[in-house]
């Protein structure tokens, strides 16, 4: 069975296989032979004028999405509900058929209308929301916005639709839309996050910008959860630290690399978090007595690093990075000029970035 890789994965191994053959590495018809072992994602290569086009039609498209939006905002107060509404409704169907005439000549040009017709389907969904009073708020309407665009990107099987699904889902769950209404369709989220990790294994060619955005969308929505049951701030952490953990030494096996991005984004933000004293004095123990755990914290974390390190896990680095610098600025922000601060604190920056660097290269650029 043939391993399915990207379109412009297969071109780079098809460009190498054929240099190595050249110059003698590889015997002649060996490139042929093991490029028959991989099979290209759908559609061509992308080249650098495709690029271009596909970037411009896209500006292009939000250019007009936001003139539209505007001139529908700036009129709104002047139009009726009838009018307000069939001209969101139009609005969405002229785009969409648009792009469904074009799509089969002008392939690009036709996706840059879908992507006009999505941004009218989101602002529909909020100023409809808005007309006819309905409750629920910001959140609903995110969450609303992103479910809308699963079906678009199965059809289109584009990947930058599912990275905007799943932002959506992050702002939906996000604990500053949270209001006295409760949860509301937040709920959701609970079947679309799975579903958006599906339509991305099965559709969007296993995209690792889509599964870092629901990853982190996932764990967002957890985190409101435990804010929705009034759990204490150092449990809210302290649940997230394990969930972060886990998934960076228990990865998907199809996303290991992105797994442990995630998981070290999750656990790098809420360890360090707990290594702040008056988050456990909310709630676990008397207020000025959290250096203790936080203590505790610290050493934890840091047993946590070192091992990640020896195991050649390169987000350790970025959350090493970010555990000095929390000691740093607290210990030196209020004794050390604030330019000598920002110096030291640039050059340990820099410093980080060159062992990040140089391990990078030693794994023969995994992360490029």
């Amino acid at each position: 069975m043939k391993r399915v890789i990207g379109k412009g994965e297969f071109a780079v191994l098809e460009r190498e296989f054929i240099f190595l053959e050249k110059h003698g590495e590889l015997e002649q018809g060996k490139a042929e032979q093991l490029l028959g072992l991989y099979e290209a994602g759908q559609g061509h290569a992308v080249d650098g004028s495709s690029r271009f086009l596909r970037i411009m039609l896209a500006i292009g498209a939000a250019l007009v999405g936001l003139g539209i939006l505007s001139f529908i905002a700036s009129n709104w107060a002047g139009l009726d509900k009838l009018a307000k509404f069939l001209l969101l409704i139009f609005g969405l169907i002229v785009f969409y058929a648009g792009g469904f005439g074009l799509e089969r000549r002008y392939p690009k040009t036709a996706r840059s209308l879908y992507y006009i017709g999505a941004a009218i389907y989101g602002a529909a969904i909020f100023l409809i929301g808005q007309m006819f009073h309905l409750s629920g708020g910001a959140q609903n309407a995110f969450i609303l916005w992103g479910a809308g665009l699963l079906p678009l990107a199965v059809y289109l099987r584009d990947k930058w639709v599912g990275v905007f699904a799943a932002l959506t889902f992050i702002l939906g769950g996000e604990i500053f839309f949270w209001s006295a209404s409760g949860l509301g369709l937040r709920y959701l989220l609970i079947l679309l996050i799975p579903l958006l990790l599906w339509v991305n294994d099965r559709y969007l060619n296993k995209s690792k910008a889509v599964f870092v955005l629901t990853g982190l969308a996932g764990f967002s929505f957890i985190h409101d959860l435990l804010a929705a049951v009034h759990a204490d701030a150092w449990l809210q952490m302290l649940g997230l630290f394990v969930l972060g953990v886990l998934l960076v030494l228990l990865p998907f096996p199809n996303y290991r690399t992105a797994s442990s991005w995630v998981g070290s984004i999750v656990y790098g933000i809420a360890g360090i978090t707990l290594t702040i004293p008056y988050v456990w004095e909310d709630g676990l123990v008397k207020s000025g007595s959290g250096n203790i755990p936080a203590a505790i914290m610290a050493i934890v974390l840091a047993a946590l690093l070192i091992y990640l390190l020896r195991k050649n896990n390169l987000p350790a680095i970025i959350v090493v990075c970010g555990f000095i610098f929390r000691y740093y600025a607290d210990f030196t922000f209020d004794f050390m000029p604030k330019s000598l601060f920002f110096i030291i604190g640039g050059l340990i920056l820099i410093g980080f970035g060159f062992w990040f660097e140089r391990s990078r290269k030693e794994r023969g650029g995994q992360l490029e």
